[in-house]
């Protein structure tokens, strides 16, 4: 076989391999990596908590995971206004907390469903954005 053709065969076996491996990425859906590591944790106390992909109940689902009594790794969290607003019982809550679930899922959660803070504020665990601040990191998705 002429070294012209041996070179086109190892090229086209090399983007065979690529395509393989960016198929299996694909369809296994993974998703990329964070910028940055999570700022802290949290512990979600309450059951059957949904994940969404922002600050409101009207958000679409990040994913069909939902958090039960667990410590989730957080990045930061943001007060939704009224807009944001969740009650559960006597609690209330405009803080949403962007949290990456045990399967690794970015995503927001309503503060109102973390342990500690008071109705209607942050709770700890996770730095406090405001737009504009530049000492506080979100992974906005």
């Amino acid at each position: 076989m002429p070294n012209t053709a041996r070179m086109t065969v190892r090229a086209l076996r090399s983007l065979a391999g690529l395509l393989v491996v960016v198929a299996s990425i694909l369809i296994s859906g993974a998703q990329p990596a964070a910028a940055h590591p999570p700022s802290g944790s949290v512990y979600v106390y309450a059951s059957d908590v949904r994940v969404r992909t922002c600050q409101s109940t009207s958000c679409d689902l990040a994913t069909t995971e939902r958090l039960t009594r667990v410590r989730v790794q957080a990045y930061c969290q943001m007060d939704g206004g009224a807009q944001g607003r969740v009650t559960d019982g006597p609690y209330t809550n405009t803080y949403w907390v962007q949290i990456i679930t045990p399967g690794r899922t970015l995503g927001w959660i309503s503060a109102v469903f973390v342990s500690g803070g008071s109705n209607n504020s942050p709770v700890p665990g996770a730095p406090v954005y405001a737009p504009g601040d530049a000492d506080v990191d979100c992974e906005f998705i």
